[in-house]
């Protein structure tokens, strides 16, 4: 008798353990699926801007970008208005960085400190910079990203008019033509795009996507900058958000970048992004139930984003749940409940990728090549454990850029 109750014990222990990883699961992929159908099927939602236009200083972190840092400030210059300036940090640079800013009209300073590597620290230092003479906003650009003609100031007015931070539309583009360099674009699309326009067609804050980022004075100048968080661009979105300034999305101002042409560049911004997301979903974990006890909804709109992990992850804990619930159900012959809530979220990932992949894509990937990119995420999978979970590296792990390679 006793072993028989201690049987069922334990049968009922794991039929809720299940349950539990099932459940977790299913919460994720809703998140990612109610993102991401809000941008394929709701209308998008206009927002206002102020008219005014008051003077904004573009800062642009740089370390060791002197290849390609001319055409961005040469961008950047045909978005300014009278009284608009541009800030270039050249931090911990042994290459002509500073040089090459200076000469291409940029205002610069230098920072040297070798033992605080990071874009974070680069950025605050450009902040305690201007307090001497503060503008009204601040845009914050990536030293390889080029924006387009009207992106400065679109967000600079829907930051002020707001008072909160406003993010461009961020995309990478393709430097060569494979369905490797097609994926990438495509996930970057549903990270930087399409789930932040969903979640601003539902009313919703967004993220912080690391460029194109307008803020109001007041807001920036209290935020804490001084880090080497590997995503502080996420980790700052989410800390604006939970002291009351949740950034809002902008869609009509683009800013593009070229994805990185060598291997080794590409996973190493990867591999950083991955492992980064992961440590802030630890962060976003703990905040969670005090934000929903001070009901601050932006703050846990943008921490159940932040819980839906990279992409191919989410897949990884999708098959582990479809299987455990396979050989549990199977084995001990208990109720297939867990099995239809595993399969379901599988299949609603699926019909939701396709969805996005069918409006947002099919430019970038036509149907004659989703064969090719069965196949390479495939190989892309069986890869990604070696790619993120490498040894660390500390401090400012710059990607390697394309124009790194034509100056060797």
């Amino acid at each position: 008798m006793l072993a028989t109750d201690t049987i069922a014990l334990l049968e009922a222990a794991t039929y809720t353990g299940l349950l539990v990883w099932v459940s977790i699961t299913l919460v994720l992929t809703a998140v990612y699926c109610i993102e991401v159908l809000a941008a394929v099927f709701l209308p998008k939602r206009q927002i206002q801007c102020s008219e005014a236009r008051v003077p904004m200083v573009v800062l642009i972190p740089a370390h060791n970008e002197e290849a390609g840092l001319a055409d961005t400030l040469k961008a950047s210059q045909k978005g300014l208005y009278p009284g608009d300036r541009i800030l270039v940090v050249a931090d911990n640079c042994s290459d002509d960085t500073a040089a090459v800013a200076f000469r291409n009209g940029a205002e610069v300073i230098e920072r040297t400190d070798p033992d605080r590597r990071g874009k974070g620290y680069a950025l605050d230092f450009g902040v305690r910079h201007l307090e001497t003479n503060p503008p009204n906003c601040v845009v914050i650009l990536d030293a390889d990203c080029v924006p387009e003609a009207s992106a400065l100031d679109r967000i600079r007015r829907v930051a002020l008019h707001r008072d909160r931070p406003a993010q461009a539309r961020y995309l990478m583009t393709e430097s060569q033509d494979n369905i490797a360099q097609k994926v990438s674009v495509f996930m970057f699309r549903l990270k930087n795009w399409i789930r932040p326009l969903g979640g601003f067609n539902l009313g919703g804050p967004s993220l912080l996507t690391g460029s194109g980022m307008a803020f109001p004075w007041n807001v920036l100048a209290r935020a804490n900058l001084a880090h080497g968080h590997l995503v502080e661009d996420m980790k700052l979105g989410f800390d604006l958000a939970s002291a009351g300034k949740s950034p809002i999305f902008c869609n009509e101002a683009i800013i593009l970048s070229p994805l990185p042409q060598s291997l080794d560049g590409a996973t190493t911004q990867r591999s950083r992004w991955v492992r980064g997301h992961l440590s802030l979903m630890r962060t976003a974990l703990k905040r969670l139930p005090r934000l929903i006890a001070m009901r601050k909804f932006s703050a846990v709109a943008l921490a159940l984003s932040i819980l839906v992990p990279p992409l191919t992850i989410l897949v990884f804990l999708q098959g582990v749940a479809v299987v455990s619930a396979l050989i549990v159900t199977a084995l001990l012959k208990l109720p297939f409940f867990p099995l239809g809530l595993a399969l379901g979220a599988m299949v609603a990932f699926l019909i939701t990728t396709l969805a996005a992949w069918w409006k947002y894509g099919r430019d970038l990937i036509p149907v004659r090549d989703l064969l090719g990119l069965v196949a390479h995420l495939l190989v892309r999978f069986a890869k990604y454990p070696m790619a993120v979970f490498k040894p660390k590296r500390s401090g400012w792990a710059r990607t390697e850029r394309d124009t790194d390679r034509s100056h060797k």
